[in-house]
């Protein structure tokens, strides 16, 4: 029987330059696999820990390793659930963190893909009893909120979503808009700086942010060949329970969903939006879809952590999934079939720091996600992304593997 032969754990530097963690690890075949978490700009309260001791040199500890060796070496190269069972065992004290237990499950992932000779995608989908496909775009195209300096009183992200004939369509829509907002942004406030997920940070409120995309647009030639997405991370915005910062005042949950419903409506619609309370909020969040337009899909981050126990229907018609925020692989993928069961649409998220790791993109083709969030496509770490997007795209309409 084929069984874990050995592991390794050191410190990298995410597109940040912000400590995480990355994996190797070995079966006694000689097949290998390598595995890494990104890091979050401000997690949720939800989200399970990440190890407390960060330091480069912290995760190469002899005794840290010494323990997982103890534990996981031997163990069978086998079905993954079970690896990420004893993962979860093993963190049941928060003592690893979400970072090293996501790290060693991708690496397992990817060794066990190596191993039956599949493609990570399609392993993770026999793994999830998913059928693949390839995401829409969920384009960064402006940030705000926790990234600008000072309280958030706005939206984190305003995305474009591309709704073309296919991928290649959506990316080259995406490069068309996001060329034309940035002259716009240009022009009225002085060359932007990027944010950490490479949206473009601007003086400008979340509204002007929505009208200058939406306008962005229209100048493209685009309209009736996309919408717009917003982030609106309102657990970063919550100042007391059901009162929200928002664009230089505070607004009871109501009022809050006026103003969500207003932005919603126009030449462009508003069809995806994020986290628009707080998690406690919970009466907010059921009233709110019906003062929404029809084709505005509510979805949860903060609200339900990639965690199958919480997730509700009635709250929102839509599932963000981070691997991170559940710690292993199997957990991103049951909190998939959980909401897919419950008639939910998926939505699979990137992190603000990335690691090079392209996993992210691999699981959401693999539970057949309907958008992804990518950031913007500028720099490479949000490029790796995009780059290997295509590539699976392309694997998935031949049905053959990617060549890289």
């Amino acid at each position: 029987m084929t069984r874990v032969s050995g592991l390794r754990l050191r410190g990298i530097l995410d597109s940040r330059a912000q400590v995480t963690v990355e994996a190797d690890l070995a079966f006694t075949d000689g097949v290998t696999g390598r595995g890494s978490a990104p890091r979050a700009i401000a997690p949720g309260r939800r989200e399970r820990g990440r190890r407390a001791d960060n330091r480069l040199g912290s995760f190469g500890h002899t005794g840290l390793v010494a323990g997982l060796d103890r534990s996981l070496v031997g163990q069978p190269a086998g079905p993954q659930a079970e690896f990420d069972r004893l993962l979860r065992e093993l963190d049941a004290t928060g003592s690893l963190g979400s970072d090293v237990t996501v790290a060693l499950s991708v690496a397992f992932a990817r060794a066990g893909a190596t191993r039956q000779g599949l493609p990570l995608h399609e392993y993770l989908a026999a793994a999830a009893g998913t059928v693949p496909g390839v995401p829409r775009l969920l384009v960064n195209v402006f940030s705000g909120g926790i990234h600008h300096a000072g309280e958030p009183d706005g939206f984190q992200q305003v995305m474009l979503v591309p709704e073309t004939a296919g991928l290649i369509d959506d990316v080259e829509l995406a490069l068309d808009v996001f060329a034309v907002a940035t002259d716009l942004a240009t022009r009225a406030h002085g060359t932007p700086r990027l944010s950490a997920s490479s949206g473009m940070l601007i003086p400008a409120d979340s509204a002007t942010q929505v009208a200058m995309l939406r306008e962005a647009i229209e100048r493209a030639g685009r309209v009736g060949e996309c919408s717009i997405g917003v982030d609106v991370a309102a657990e970063h915005l919550c100042v007391a329970p059901g009162r929200y910062r928002f664009a230089g005042a505070v607004l009871e949950a109501g009022a809050f969903a006026d103003r969500l419903a207003e932005l919603a409506g126009g030449v462009v619609p508003l069809s995806y939006l994020e986290d628009p309370y707080d998690p406690a909020d919970a009466d907010a969040w059921l009233k709110l879809p019906a003062r929404l337009p029809p084709g505005t899909t509510v979805y949860g981050d903060d609200l339900f952590a990639t965690d199958a126990a919480r997730i509700d229907p009635a709250l929102a018609g839509g599932i963000l999934l981070k691997p991170t925020q559940a710690g292993t692989v199997t957990g991103a993928l049951s909190a998939a079939r959980t909401a897919q069961t419950a008639g939910m649409r998926l939505a699979v998220s990137h992190r603000s720091g990335e690691t090079g790791d392209t996993a992210m993109c691999d699981l959401a083709v693999a539970v057949g996600a309907g958008l992804i969030k990518v950031g913007g496509p500028r720099r490479g770490d949000r490029l790796n992304q995009y780059n290997q997007l295509l590539r699976l795209a392309e694997a998935v309409a031949e049905r053959t593997s990617p060549l890289t």
